[in-house]
């Protein structure tokens, strides 16, 4: 699966790049307080490219950074259950030799 999304991401980086170089005509960007600057359209739509998707990397940090604490607190407890399986097993195999001379529950002894 990992590598169906990272060919995907290919794929649609590769359009815009052949989409940004059949549009290479110079064009006037316009910032407010008068500020204009002319560059090639390519470099604006590649511009635009890189900047939607540092944004949207920005706004996945917080859920990538929650999901890492998550797997954290859940690879801790996996250690904590696996400390207490190994701790029940070396009771119950210490145990397993003492009840085996211990008769059931009801029986009674005729001497």
């Amino acid at each position: 699966m990992r590598y169906i999304i990272w060919a995907l991401r290919l794929v649609v980086f590769i359009l815009i790049v052949l989409f940004a170089t059949k549009n290479t005509q110079t064009v006037v960007v316009s910032f407010y307080g008068g500020w204009a600057i002319d560059i090639p359209l390519i470099l604006v739509i590649l511009g635009s490219f890189i900047l939607g998707a540092l944004y949207m990397y920005l706004l996945s940090l917080p859920t990538r950074f929650t999901r890492s604490r998550e797997i954290s607190r859940l690879k801790g407890e996996v250690q904590d259950l696996q400390t207490n399986l190994q701790n029940v097993q070396h009771v119950s195999q210490s145990n397993t030799a003492v009840t085996a001379v211990v008769p059931p529950d009801g029986f009674v002894a005729n001497r």
